[in-house]
């Protein structure tokens, strides 16, 4: 016959064999783990549910969970530089739980497996990837997979502890790999933007980032912004007030997470697109260098109608 088994995210062989027994796909445990024991494809098990049959061999068992045909794909994804509103809005529609649910559960922080010393702020924490829904899913174990994958993250990259050799606190780190995620358009100027943000911050000078004061304004989509938004009296309005914001603005992915602990080399301190199609990006150490590279931007948004629309 068949039935579908749920394999939760980490789970051991052990538990994956206490599973598969409970369920009646295998006759023993100890099967499956000499099974296990000679495949060393055992680790690329995914998490998630699998359609199985009941009353077979170990050996075909651990096939079939490694088979991706028998993996019941229910996902969602978290898209990278979202914030927690769209977030939740998504979630909602994937999972058929209420945002109001999910609102409830982010404040039992320590039952989600939080890292101390992450700020009040719900932002920053929900990791972009794509997940698989368990079964009968609630808010709780819904969020669990972004945060598990986010404590894995921190794991890999040792996070705190490059954080404490960069001199900052893993928390502000957090901060600084947000505005990354949201202000840099390609990979190979994370670092750069990393750098300038970082300068800014040793000499006191305001981040004046856009896309803190897009998360003021609370504007989706976009980081451009006007005159007005940029004299706002948000904490994260960067224009404003020196230092970084009180909390994340997205939950950066890895990349943004790693250019923010390994900054590049570089005395600049300022950045600008001169291609919005291109992402083109110059990096300067003065105003007046600065200064031209904005023309440069404007040259090109005077170039075509279209170009026009991409900088209103």
């Amino acid at each position: 016959a068949d039935v579908v088994i749920e394999i939760p995210q980490g789970a051991s062989t052990k538990k994956i064999a206490d599973i598969l027994l409970a369920s009646d796909v295998i006759r023993t445990a100890k099967a499956f783990d000499r099974a296990a024991a000679s495949d060393p494809n055992v680790r690329k098990i995914q998490y998630g549910l699998y359609k199985m049959r009941t009353q077979i061999p170990a050996k075909t068992a651990l096939q079939m969970l490694l088979d991706p045909a028998n993996q019941i794909k229910n996902q969602f994804q978290i898209r990278e530089g979202l914030r927690l509103s769209e977030v939740l809005t998504s979630l909602a529609e994937s999972t058929k739980v209420s945002e109001k649910d999910f609102q409830a559960a982010l404040k039992n922080r320590k039952a989600l497996g939080l890292p101390k010393w992450i700020g009040k702020s719900n932002e920053g924490f929900l990791f972009p990837d794509t997940y698989n829904l368990p079964l009968k899913p609630t808010a709780a174990s819904v969020l669990k997979l972004p945060i598990t994958q986010f404590n894995k993250t921190l794991q890999d990259l040792a996070f705190e502890e490059r954080s404490d050799s960069l001199g900052h606190k893993p928390y502000d780190v957090l901060v600084m790999a947000s505005i990354i995620e949201r202000e840099v358009f390609r990979d190979e100027d994370r670092a750069k933007v990393a750098r300038v943000f970082y300068n800014r911050l040793a000499k006191g000078t305001p981040l004046q980032s856009d896309a803190t004061v897009a998360f003021a304004a609370k504007k989706t989509g976009t980081v451009w912004t006007t005159a007005a938004e940029r004299k706002s009296n948000s904490p994260y309005n960067t224009y404003k007030f020196k230092g970084l914001p009180p909390g994340p603005i997205t939950a950066p992915a890895k990349k943004a997470m790693e250019a923010a602990l390994s900054p590049a080399e570089g005395e600049w301190l300022y950045f600008v697109p001169i291609n919005l199609d291109t992402g083109e990006t110059v990096f300067s150490e003065t105003y007046a260098e600065h200064q031209k590279a904005v023309a440069q931007l404007q040259q090109w948004c005077l170039a075509s109608a279209e170009n026009k629309k991409k900088c209103a």
